[in-house]
């Protein structure tokens, strides 16, 4: 299993209100807002992701992945913007139906 794998998995299947809503409730709300837009994505470091995620998300990443957890929160921070970018295509979130 890879990072890549592992940060679509956070966005699938209905879960990128809450992924989007976690990241704008930990202070995020101008990079998200890039990700989901058209445009360049702001980036985030692995701290932010721990906040935003929590420690227990990060440590579940990093054990499936065979990878520390601050190794963890870091791919995280590189592969998480990309697939919140690749979920919403056409810049806005897909609606909830």
């Amino acid at each position: 299993m890879d990072v890549m794998s592992e940060a679509k998995g956070l966005v699938e299947d209905g879960k990128l209100d809450g992924l989007v809503q976690k990241f704008r409730d930990s202070g995020l709300d101008e990079q998200v807002s890039s990700w989901v837009s058209k445009g360049e994505n702001l980036p985030v470091v692995g701290e932010q992701i721990k906040k935003a995620l929590g420690d227990e998300t990060v440590a579940q990443f990093a054990n499936e992945l065979g990878i520390s957890h601050d190794e963890a929160a870091d791919k995280l921070a590189e592969e998480v913007p990309k697939a919140v970018d690749r979920a919403t295509p056409d810049g806005s979130l897909p609606s909830s139906s």
